[in-house]
């Protein structure tokens, strides 16, 4: 009897307790059921190897001439590097020069005075998931800065990238906010004329061309940025000196001296601010700038204000194609809810009075069990910060189904024992005893298929695994525990009818 009592105020604390919780903290819901956008992207893997061929050349060039290797000069490409050499006999130091540098790459001498240099597969497959993993980090930062709740960022096949944003339905803001590059970069201004064709004139592989943020103008810049987005340190709004809406920086301690040293020896030459490959303003060097600087422009307050949060949260390792967009109304999971919650009462009354009709008190208990499960189940979801959708609700309707087995398969037993002879008490013992190892088996499998289904899936199956794992540990407490529980309860005072 005592036990019985102490299991009675345990229920009682426990339900109070989720009661709390699901008053306090709503469960969030998942794209299909609030609405919301969802995007399919791609980084453009082109554009990325040939800045990284771009890259390693700038370091072969470097290290060929401090020791000393007569080359004429280190060409980059879309798909290759070439290199002219001089002296034949310096061929071997010079692939070991590079060898050195890089290991992973293929060195091929097609004709005579030229080694072509490429990324060995190894190499460019890895870059490409290095490049999908940084992407994916670089968005979850944003979209976290946005105050998204729940949103799903996560990889597709090996090289295409899901994100879902639930509840956020501006679709140009989240794909300004989740597409820009933010690579900021600090450009010394060799040249600039109205016309591009004047400046081509001018071009070597070591400068570029780039357009103004108005495209009317036309900027020939050195190739190597003074400062880049990976030397901020933060970003925040501000105002310009005529109190338009601008953007401030600070700069991380190393890069504000090669700053300062830079800016002391250019002195009355402009430097570029490019972004996105635009030239936003070019402010003429003035004085010696250290560790600040400010973006100005025409921007709006909320232009301002997603820029310095994407330079905070950090650059894109290339630019993104989006593949496929998505805005789903709520008016979608509203009807949704509705009708889930309309089939849910339906489906409960229907089995509360087949379960009372079936098994009478022992029903009653089963309907109280059954009850405690759902409480349980949606309070564990809004503890979690679980997320419940479509698939979700599936996975809730399943659990019901597995709450009602249990209950249904350890009263046959119990009525068995009955059957037999054996008094009230011992009959629910038995009946418990014999039917453990079954309803153990099946939570237990329950349990380890949504966590593997978790661990492997992805949006949608997730969110099923994440109801399921729930409901199955509820399950077990409510209509396994606590369901012997009423049982004993209603056995003690001779109330039990089965």
């Amino acid at each position: 009897m005592k036990n019985t009592t102490l299991n009675l105020v345990g229920f009682i604390l426990i339900v109070l307790a989720s009661l709390v919780v699901v008053l306090y903290k709503p469960v969030n819901l998942g794209l299909d059921l609030k609405g919301g956008i969802s995007m399919v992207l791609e980084p453009d893997y082109a554009k990325a190897i040939k800045h990284e061929y771009e890259r390693f050349a700038r370091q072969v060039e470097k290290t060929l001439r401090e020791k000393g290797l007569k080359i004429l000069d280190v060409v980059a490409y879309q798909n290759r590097i070439e290199i002219e050499y001089l002296e034949e006999t310096e061929l071997p130091l010079i692939e070991k020069s590079i060898k050195d540098l890089l290991a992973e790459v293929v060195l091929e001498k097609k004709q005579e005075g030229i080694l072509t240099l490429t990324f060995s597969e190894a190499y460019l497959s890895q870059l490409k998931k290095d490049i999908v993993d940084q992407t994916i980090e670089v968005i979850r930062n944003r979209i976290d800065k946005l105050g998204v709740a729940q949103p799903v960022v996560t990889r597709i096949g090996k090289e295409r990238i899901l994100v879902e944003l639930p509840g956020f339905l501006d679709i140009e803001r989240a794909k300004r906010i989740i597409g820009s590059t933010a690579s900021l970069e600090l450009r010394l201004v060799i040249d600039s004329s109205f016309s591009k064709e004047e400046l081509e004139k001018k071009l070597t592989k070591d400068t570029e061309i780039l357009p103004s943020r108005d495209g009317q103008e036309w900027f020939l810049l050195d190739k190597v940025p003074v400062v880049s987005g990976s030397d901020l340190k933060t970003a925040y709004m501000t105002k310009d000196e005529f109190g338009r809406p601008a953007v401030g920086f600070e700069l991380k301690s190393e890069a504000a001296g090669k700053f300062a040293d830079f800016t002391s020896k250019n002195i009355g030459k402009r430097l570029a601010i490019v972004l996105e490959d635009k030239v936003v303003s070019a402010p003429v060097i003035q004085s010696r700038i250290s560790d600040r600087g400010q973006i100005t422009g025409n921007f709006t307050n909320e232009e301002v204000r997603d820029l310095a949060l994407i330079l905070r949260t950090g650059s894109l390792p290339t630019s993104l194609r989006i593949l496929q967009e998505k805005v789903v109304g709520p008016s979608l999971g509203k009807d949704a809810i509705e009708q889930g919650i309309k089939a849910g009462l339906i489906g409960f009354a229907l089995l509360l009075v087949i379960v009372i009709a079936r098994y009478k008190t022992a029903g009653v208990s089963a309907t109280i069990s059954i009850l405690m499960n759902g409480l349980l189940l949606w309070a564990g979801l809004a503890l979690f910060g679980a997320t419940l959708t479509l698939p979700g609700i599936a996975g809730v309707i399943l659990n019901m189904g597995i709450a009602v087995d249990s209950n249904v398969l350890i009263f046959e037993r119990v009525k068995e024992e009955l059957r037999l002879g054996n008094t009230v008490r011992k009959a629910i013992e038995l009946g418990y005893r014999r039917t453990w190892s079954a309803v153990l088996d099946t939570h237990v499998t329950l349990l380890v298929a949504s966590l593997i289904l978790f661990q492997f899936g992805s949006g949608p199956v997730k969110g099923f695994a994440t109801t399921l794992a729930i409901g199955t540990i509820a399950s077990f407490i409510s209509n396994v525990y606590y369901a012997k529980v009423f049982l004993d309860f209603l056995g003690k005072r001779r109330w039990l009818r089965i």
